[in-house]
């Protein structure tokens, strides 16, 4: 692998790391809306999406259950990570409406993989004497 896409697999971990364990931020906001996106019929995957306004995160993917929660114009203090921006809870009051998923502990697969490939102990690329490496595999 040449040197940029190394430092690029660097840069990419290290945004990836301070996003999943750096300290989240907490924002007062007001639901302006709420979307139902309806997914193919066999599979039923319909996404529930609230809206904010009075802040940074614009919206958020939620539950069945916080989606149905929640009315237009209630007050809720959205937990969002510092870089990507992504919800990682909502409450209203002291209730918790959406809680904080996995997604900060499965960040460490693609870290890993990352820094690995950073620091050469991964190698996606074959010389141009290896016969297979017009192939897959």
């Amino acid at each position: 692998m040449d040197v940029i896409t190394r430092l690029a697999a660097l840069l990419v971990a290290i945004l990836l790391a301070i996003d999943a364990f750096s300290g989240e931020r907490t924002e007062t906001l007001r639901v302006d809306r709420h979307t139902l996106t309806h997914g193919s019929s066999w599979r039923h995957d319909d996404t529930y999406r609230l809206h904010f306004i009075g802040g940074r995160v614009e919206s958020c993917e939620v539950g069945w259950s916080a989606f149905n929660a929640l009315a237009d114009g209630d007050e809720v203090s959205v937990d969002t990570s510092r870089v990507f921006k992504s919800c990682d809870g909502i409450r209203r009051g002291d209730e918790a409406v959406a809680r904080p998923n996995a997604r900060k502990w499965f960040m460490l697969i693609p870290i890993a993989i990352l820094l690995a490939a950073a620091f050469g102990l991964i190698q996606f690329e074959r010389s141009v004497d290896d016969d297979r490496r017009w192939w897959f595999g």
